[in-house]
């Protein structure tokens, strides 16, 4: 009798359904510390006048420019993809620089938006 490729598959399975929920604490761990290494007061781009009436908001980009992390005067921060794009809550989203200015492209229902959120300092 030959053996049955289906259970190696189902144990294989099983193990890699182990080990993912542990890289998925790993990466909000990680995505917390990359917030929180954004620096409000020496962050390189502040929030276009009056585009954020409530807060005052500058932003960073990480190293390797694929995060732009958002950081609030009170210390809140969170990132978001950067130079690429991606989709939320049915809003597709792409942020890029556009020379010294940091742009977003939002298109929703079928209209494209394009906001200035920040200059460089």
């Amino acid at each position: 009798m030959g053996r049955s490729p289906f259970l190696p598959a189902l144990l294989g399975t099983l193990l890699l359904g182990a080990v993912v929920p542990e890289q998925a604490l790993a990466n909000i761990k990680q995505e917390y510390q990359r917030a929180h290494s954004c620096d409000y007061f020496q962050a390189p781009f502040v929030s276009d006048v009056g585009l954020y009436k409530d807060q005052k908001v500058r932003f960073c980009l990480s190293a390797d420019q694929s995060e732009l992390i958002y950081v609030l005067a009170m210390g809140t921060s969170w990132v978001v993809p950067f130079n690429r794009e991606y989709r939320t809550d049915g809003v597709r989203r792409y942020y890029t620089l556009e020379k010294d200015d940091l742009v977003l492209y939002q298109k929703e229902d079928g209209v494209v938006k394009r906001t200035v959120l920040g200059r460089k300092r």
